[in-house]
């Protein structure tokens, strides 16, 4: 029998946590380890304590937005892919939410149809093929963290596709300190060239 997939659902409505549940249990993708979170202040710690690789995340919680929580899992590098569960589906809400940094969404009415099974089957089967990309984003964000707030500012003009000279005469900084503060960038974030170093940023920001 294959080890379950852990999947964590963060919700204040109970009710819609054990519909969730049973739901999960009926599906031959399984089998699920589901875990739940009432408390949108306790997510972030939960999901760092199970490490899921699914989350299912309610839009609207008690204290804040399902998206805030996925704003502040990409800033502090979790990248596990996200399912959002809505009580209505509209087009401004499905933009909404994939800037957000959302794999998809759910209307809670369509957990009894086929929409749940497809939407999990394809979330799982996307995160698996990119999972070595999400690790070196995660990791690329955790070393973003380590950059000194000079070192950002010459970062994101490197990413701007600035020279050292362009970044010394408009940060007011001689041509020598930007290479040290770019030699230190290249060091932290263990990037091969500019280009590898650009490559790295541009990704780990889409998510983050």
């Amino acid at each position: 029998m294959p080890e379950p997939t852990p999947v964590l659902v963060i919700d204040d409505n109970e009710d819609d946590i054990v519909l969730l549940r049973e739901r999960l249990a009926t599906l031959p993708e399984g089998p699920f380890e589901l875990s739940s979170e009432t408390s949108a202040d306790n997510a972030i710690a939960k999901i760092k304590q199970i490490n899921p690789a699914l989350i299912f995340l309610d839009y609207r919680l008690s204290t804040t937005t399902g998206l805030e929580v996925i704003r502040d899992m990409r800033r502090m590098g979790l990248l596990q892919p996200v399912v959002v569960l809505t009580g209505q589906g509209d087009e401004y809400l499905a933009a909404e939410i994939t800037r957000a940094g959302a794999n998809a969404y759910l209307v809670k009415d369509d957990l009894s149809t086929s929409r749940l099974p497809e939407t999990l089957s394809r979330v799982l089967s996307e995160a698996r093929k990119d999972a070595p990309g999400r690790a070196e984003r995660s990791e690329t964000l955790a070393r973003l963290d380590n950059l000194t707030p000079r070192e950002k500012e010459v970062l994101d003009e490197i990413v701007n596709g600035l020279t050292n000279k362009q970044i010394a005469a408009k940060m007011h900084r001689s041509i020598e300190t930007i290479k040290v503060h770019r030699a230190h960038i290249m060091s932290k974030l263990m990037a091969e060239s500019t280009a590898d170093l650009v490559r790295r940023v541009t990704n780990a920001r889409i998510l983050g």
